[in-house]
């Protein structure tokens, strides 16, 4: 049940960030720049293949945002 529910979160997570990112009409370099992070770890988180994404990041994508962590988390 664990593991489903992580899946299900991180699955919102990629989604929640290019959902966001377009609300912001956002490039992936201005996104990254928000975030402190670069194009190809905001491509990468994007397109899942980032499996553990750190807390630091997370909490730089909603302050880039403005939402919150269960925004990001939430269902798109």
């Amino acid at each position: 049940m664990h593991e489903q529910r992580v899946k299900k979160d991180m699955g919102n997570l990629y989604a929640n960030v290019r959902k966001y990112r377009a609300i912001k009409k956002w490039t992936q370099e201005q996104l990254a720049e928000a975030a402190d992070s670069s194009q190809q770890h905001i491509c990468d988180i994007e397109n899942g293949k980032v499996k553990e994404p750190g807390g630091t990041l997370l909490l730089r994508l909603t302050y880039a945002f403005n939402i919150t962590l269960n925004d990001l988390f939430g269902d798109p």
